[in-house]
């Protein structure tokens, strides 16, 4: 089983910061999920060369489970902490939920959120690494791992704690650390980790669906 952690810098079947990774009657999905990067799912299995999936960082909220204030729009592919794309053919992603699952911004807080990208993507092509920028840090890069693990196995955490959305069964096994998430019987694997361990990404490859949660502390 392929597993890699602490990726400070790119290898190949990565690509930072991707484009046109969402489909084109979703235009939306670009205010609430930035692309962070790629991941040619060759790297992990072989037989899926080819398939690539992309690392997703919520824009919000600041507080609180993404989709917790949204519940009345929820559906079978969406919950508290959890949601779904599916993958098409030529590996762009097709949101499973309702546009109103994710909390509005409003222009100030878009701009920002432009204007912060972008500063994060000229320190990625000047430097080669992964870093944000806060006001703790009075503006300095504080550089990150792109992912904290590519690969492995499903690990237990906060994030098990929440029931994903009804269209995936999920068991865990607390005596023995087995986890188990499948979609219509078939399995799930997990992809990789980013953003400090937050970000948890898994796909199945029949249905090509690609699920999020957060493990939120």
């Amino acid at each position: 089983m392929f597993k890699e952690e602490n990726l400070e810098a790119l290898r190949p079947g990565l690509t930072p910061f991707p484009e046109h990774v969402f489909v084109d009657d979703q235009p939306w999905l670009a205010k609430h999920l930035w692309p962070l990067l790629s991941i040619d799912l060759g790297v992990l299995r072989p037989e899926l060369a080819g398939t690539v999936v992309h690392m997703l960082e919520p824009v919000g909220p600041i507080d609180g489970y993404i989709g917790d204030g949204t519940t009345e729009f929820h559906n079978e592919f969406t919950a508290p902490n959890w949601f779904a794309l599916r993958l098409t053919e030529d590996n762009r992603y097709r949101f499973l939920g309702q546009e109103d699952y994710f909390e509005p911004l409003d222009d100030a807080e878009s701009a920002a959120l432009q204007a912060y990208q972008a500063k994060v993507r000229a320190y990625a092509r000047e430097h080669g690494r992964l870093a944000e920028f806060s006001n703790y840090r009075k503006g300095e890069a504080d550089e990150k791992n792109w992912l904290d693990i590519l690969g492995g196995e499903f690990w237990a955490g906060n994030w098990t704690t929440e029931a994903p959305p009804p269209a995936f069964e999920f068991t865990y096994d607390e005596d023995d650390d087995g986890i188990e998430l499948t979609y219509q019987g078939k399995p799930f694997f997990p992809v990789a980790c980013a953003n400090g361990l937050t970000i948890l990404m898994f796909y199945e490859p029949e249905s090509r669906i690609v699920l999020f949660t957060f493990d939120a502390t």
